[in-house]
């Protein structure tokens, strides 16, 4: 068991792209951990569409040793070598509660701020859990040796939002290594040792799960905090939300691959076999106990729900059998997806599928595409409303956005646009302003219009607030007179007109001509609100084998026409209107922005 004053536990928190990963390479070459110029870039990045995409989007611990010279600050005698569990956490939105359940596990965390781009919104939103949890925050300002990087103006928001001094903020290039010796040792030196409880009994155990993911051959293998007792191979153990009672089949730690170790003591992170053949009885949040232990689980689980949910078809219907078999390998790697098979009369067989959010959602489907080799059609992302004894309650969420002061009245004037209701407003270096928004308008096109208004230069982090009662209803699209589940969607009362009026003009664009009259209708409330016709082509009946029949005998000319419109008639009747999936994929994207 490893001596508690030989142990920090610390994570890195910060906004999107801003070096969280480039500087866990450092402190990963600082403590000889991997070999310079022997690993790959953000080694701790394992996902190929993070390293792309430049961001980390699943969290990453790894043990580290590192001798350290005796100084009675830093409370180490002679020479001793400390280990060290870091965790990279994601910084976008979508990944928070795995931020938060992080957060949970460590001591203290190093606050990372680009000096290019100045705090921003999830740098706020990151650093109020910690503050939450009483953790240790040392502030960093990063890319300091790029030429466009503004320091000074940097480490005075960083004075202003954590009320720090000017001295106390670490200004690093985590790039080149500039000055992230030192921010090491004073990560070690102001970073609190683990406090471990005394006069415990042998059965007490107390561990969070801050991850997990599923291997084919061992069931699902846990990431935990060790709060109380420890935890080896044969232990019998519980899961406090669910009373599920497995064997423990191995523990170790992160170096960062899995190694098997005897135990995991009080203090340490490292990782649990369960031997579970189900993911979703592994939880995110969720505490190890002991069978008979008294020791209480550690607070603040929660059950992560998704918040947007979208239909999933493929291109072509034969590959419906390996788009299950792909969600289900997915599913058992990624507890937070919900997915429930539909039918389409369009698009065939598929999946409604829920996500955390928009990358979250977005990253999925590339996985799919990518890693299953499949070509996809994803219906528009939608939320879900609660209805009670006939009510519709719609959620909310609270949204933060920073930017410069003088883009206030453009990104106010937006948020009353998509329904928005002032909160707070804070103005310092930035304005951060506080809006009370529906999930719904948030996820349309709203990030877009705001990167747009402020040239890039807003920031925004959102949380569910709650759900509220609103007058809404189905919106229903017909083709003549048929419903299209594709496109009907729960709508308030006063966005129904908007969104019928641009998905029926967007789908005369987009279906072509068919031999009948197709028409296109917006029902709300049982009432039609709009509708628009697609006329059918029209043979010229009055021309055959190049002669015309009934010359000059407009009595003719018209039954002849008569009984063409009775022909159509009847065969939109019995006719159904055929679209083409390239009208869903163009209407898709076009919606998506």
């Amino acid at each position: 068991m490893i001596d508690n004053n030989k142990l920090r536990n610390f994570a890195i928190i910060a906004h999107v792209d801003h070096g969280k990963s480039t500087l866990a390479d450092r402190f990963l070459e600082l403590t000889h951990t991997v070999e310079v110029d022997k690993h790959a870039d953000q080694l701790l990045d394992r996902n190929p569409i993070s390293r792309e995409r430049g961001i980390t989007i699943k969290l990453a611990p790894v043990r580290m040793h590192y001798t350290i010279l005796p100084s009675e600050e830093s409370k180490v005698e002679n020479h001793d070598v400390l280990t060290l569990n870091l965790v990279d956490t994601p910084g976008h939105v979508d990944f928070s509660y795995e931020v938060d359940r992080t957060l949970a596990c460590v001591e203290g965390v190093i606050l990372l701020v680009d000096a290019t781009k100045g705090i921003q919104a999830q740098t706020i939103a990151n650093a109020y859990k910690a503050l939450e949890k009483n953790l240790t925050i040392i502030p960093v300002v990063n890319k300091i040796d790029l030429p466009s990087a503004q320091v000074e103006k940097t480490r005075q928001q960083l004075v202003d939002f954590l009320g720090v001094k000017q001295e106390d903020i670490f200004e690093i290039s985590a790039k080149t290594g500039l000055k992230v010796p030192e921010l090491l040792e004073t990560a070690i030196r102001l970073i609190s040792p683990p406090q471990i409880t005394d006069k415990l009994s042998e059965q007490d155990l107390s561990a969070l799960i801050f991850d997990s993911y599923y291997d084919s051959h061992r069931g699902v293998i846990a990431f935990v905090r060790v709060f109380v007792g420890k935890v080896k191979r044969g232990s019998k153990i519980k899961l406090a939300s669910g009373g599920k009672v497995f064997e423990v089949n191995e523990v170790g730690i992160f170096t960062p691959e899995l190694e098997p170790s005897d135990e995991l003591g009080p203090g340490e992170i490292g990782y649990v076999v369960t031997n579970l053949k189900d993911i979703h009885e592994v939880r995110v949040g969720d505490t190890l106990l002991y069978h008979k232990s008294e020791v209480g689980a550690v607070p603040g689980y929660r059950q992560v729900k998704p918040m947007v949910y979208a239909s999933i078809f493929t291109t072509d219907t034969a590959d419906y059998l390996n788009l299950k078999r792909a969600l289900e390998k997915l599913y058992l790697n990624d507890s937070s997806i919900e997915s429930l098979p539909i039918y389409s009369h369009a698009l065939g067989a598929g999946f409604r599928v829920g996500f955390l959010g928009l990358l979250h959602a977005d990253v999925v489907r590339e996985r799919l595409e990518r890693e299953f080799d499949l070509s996809l059609v994803l219906t528009p992302p939608k939320v879900e409303y609660k209805i009670e004894n006939g009510d519709f309650y719609e959620p909310y969420v609270r949204l933060m956005i920073l930017m410069p002061q003088e883009y206030m009245g453009a990104v106010m004037q937006l948020c009353e646009n998509y329904r928005g209701t002032f909160l707070t407003m804070d103005n310092k270096n930035q304005i951060s302003i506080s809006y009370k928004m529906p999930l719904s308008e948030m996820i349309s096109d709203f990030f877009d219009r705001l990167k747009s208004v402020t040239s890039g230069y807003a920031s925004l982090d959102w949380e569910f607030v709650e759900y509220i009662k609103v007058k809404a209803d189905k919106l229903i699209i017909l083709l003549n007179e048929e419903e299209v589940e594709e496109f009907s969607e729960v709508v308030v009362q006063e966005r129904a007109l908007e969104k019928g009026t641009e998905l029926c003009k967007s789908l005369r664009e987009l279906i072509p001509r068919q031999q009948f009259e197709v028409k296109i209708q917006a029902k709300f409330k049982g009432k039609i609100l709009t509708s628009e016709r697609i006329s059918p082509y029209r043979k010229d009946v009055l021309i055959k084998s190049g002669k015309v029949v009934g010359a000059g005998d407009v009595g003719r000319k018209n039954k002849l026409l008569q009984k063409q419109k009775e022909g159509k008639k009847k065969m939109k009747m019995v006719g159904s209107v055929e679209i083409p999936k390239e009208a869903f994929m163009k209407l898709f994207k076009k919606e998506d922005g």
